[in-house]
């Protein structure tokens, strides 16, 4: 159950357990594994196969859904949907402000070259049209935000598809139980990402979208491209997957090799890979003219999904461009985050300090990230790692863009783990999709890593919702 705090999405804390429907499916876990594992393996097992009967897969391998969800109760459900929401404003103030302030630029270094791409910025707001929030919850009972997921995120149409399969297993885990995963957007209608692109299209243009390219470079990231083109060519709009280089900038605009106008731009790709090379810059700059829409712009795909936005939204020296309500909800959701470089700045408890010095006074209590890595790669946890690993680290962290952030530990959780096929406690976040500046759903990955991945050995907890108490 929850317990408020407050109003508005700022204004929730959690008791110890997420909901009484989540402690009883934790107890079951627990039982059925000691004297009854058969029963809950074969539930999974048949998960497993309709999971994969339905094509949904991670970059060719099984997609690994977990028989036992993450249940929460729908006042949590509600609360971390209006936190999601409200997150969506606070980027489209930070975009604005990396415009204009110099100082806002400086933390985004491995940008500069690039703001004729990223400074050109649509009219329409928001200007995030699709992002995953990822977060956990941190020790003071608030969701905090670890990352933003505004390029091309993952399971923007599996995840719902995946729940609404899970709703259909016969689950010995849910004995007496009225869970439901309907209530989110992208399981109830599973159109609802493909509805968002052409109203993105629509908000850009006042037109109807007719034709679409998912875009990729060199073949990398081709997970749930195969859904996207699929559901678009179901809604009746023209739609390919296309590299790069197989587009052309004309006179009419962005044509694919057919010769046809593209009108939208769906980024499936390495955001980081794509400034290394030449062939790409005719496409950014028909981006950039708005010779297309691109889903999301180029501001989206590289500073707003950069790690050190966040220390752009916790750093008290821009503190005065949010409204208080803003302000609230960067001081609760946000956890503290500094892009690492010498001299002097603020701490947690808001006392000047030199920030390398901190880092390596506080290892235990601090994480060290590359600002723009995906999947979790080089994070370093400091309460994980060797003093002499740490040092080197922090080393490099102040000669390559990276930034400094508290460390939030990440609740427990039992569950399966279908790929290994054992049953234990796993560190476990949850996630908020957010689709044209509303909420669309929600995933919860679990780990054995410090860092939860899918990528790197995690697994996919459906969310459901306990309406017992509705």
């Amino acid at each position: 159950m929850t317990t408020q705090m407050g109003s508005g999405p700022a204004g929730i804390a959690l008791a110890p357990a997420i909901s009484e429907a989540d402690t009883r499916i934790e107890r079951r876990v627990r039982e059925l594994a000691t004297c009854e594992s058969a029963s809950i393996w074969g539930a999974q097992d048949e998960l497993s196969r309709a999971i994969a009967k339905a094509g949904m897969h991670f970059e060719g391998r099984a997609y690994p859904v977990c028989l036992r969800p993450l249940a929460i109760d729908v006042d949590l459900a509600n609360h971390l949907s209006a936190i999601a929401e409200g997150m969506i404003n606070l980027l489209d103030v930070a975009a604005e402000l990396y415009c204009c302030n110099e100082e806002v630029q400086d933390l985004f270094p491995a940008y500069n070259h690039l703001k004729h791409w990223t400074t050109c910025l649509p009219k329409y707001r928001p200007l995030v049209r699709i992002c995953r929030l990822d977060g956990i919850f941190g020790s003071d009972g608030y969701y905090k935000i670890l990352e933003t997921n505004t390029e091309g995120p993952g399971g923007v149409i599996q995840n719902g598809l995946a729940a609404k399969v899970w709703s259909g297993i016969a689950n010995p885990l849910l004995q007496g139980l009225a869970l439901d995963v309907s209530r989110q957007p992208f399981v109830k209608d599973p159109n609802c990402f493909i509805r968002e692109l052409a109203s993105a299209y629509r908000a850009a243009t006042g037109c109807e979208l007719r034709t679409a390219a998912v875009v990729n470079f060199r073949g990398r990231y081709t997970n749930e491209v195969d859904w996207i083109v699929r559901g678009l060519r179901n809604a009746g709009i023209k739609a390919d997957l296309l590299d790069i280089t197989a587009m052309k900038r004309t006179s009419r605009g962005l044509i694919g090799p057919d010769g046809e106008v593209i009108d939208l731009v769906y980024n499936k790709l390495d955001v980081v890979e794509i400034i290394k090379y030449d062939e790409p810059k005719e496409y950014l700059d028909a981006c950039a003219a708005q010779e297309v829409v691109s889903v999301n712009p180029w501001i989206s795909q590289w500073v707003l999904s950069d790690k050190a936005i966040l220390a752009v939204l916790s750093d008290d020296r821009f503190r005065s461009n949010f409204n208080a309500e803003q302000v609230e909800l960067i001081a609760r959701h946000i956890p503290w985050t500094r892009f690492v470089k010498s001299g002097v700045t603020t701490n947690l408890e808001g006392s000047r300090i030199d920030l390398v010095g901190y880092i390596r006074k506080n290892k235990a209590n601090l994480v060290l990230k590359p600002s723009n890595a995906t999947r979790g790669e080089h994070v370093l946890i400091g309460r994980f790692t060797s003093p002499e690993m740490w040092e080197r680290h922090i080393d490099l962290a102040v000669r390559n863009p990276s930034v400094v952030q508290e460390y939030v530990r990440p609740r427990q959780v039992t569950a399966l783990h279908p790929a290994s096929h054992s049953i234990k406690k796993m560190g476990y976040g949850i996630d908020c999709y957010v689709f044209g500046g509303r909420f669309a759903g929600f995933q919860s990955r679990a780990s054995f890593h410090a860092v939860m991945n899918v990528g790197r050995g995690g697994i996919l907890m459906p969310v459901a919702i306990d309406g017992t108490d509705a």
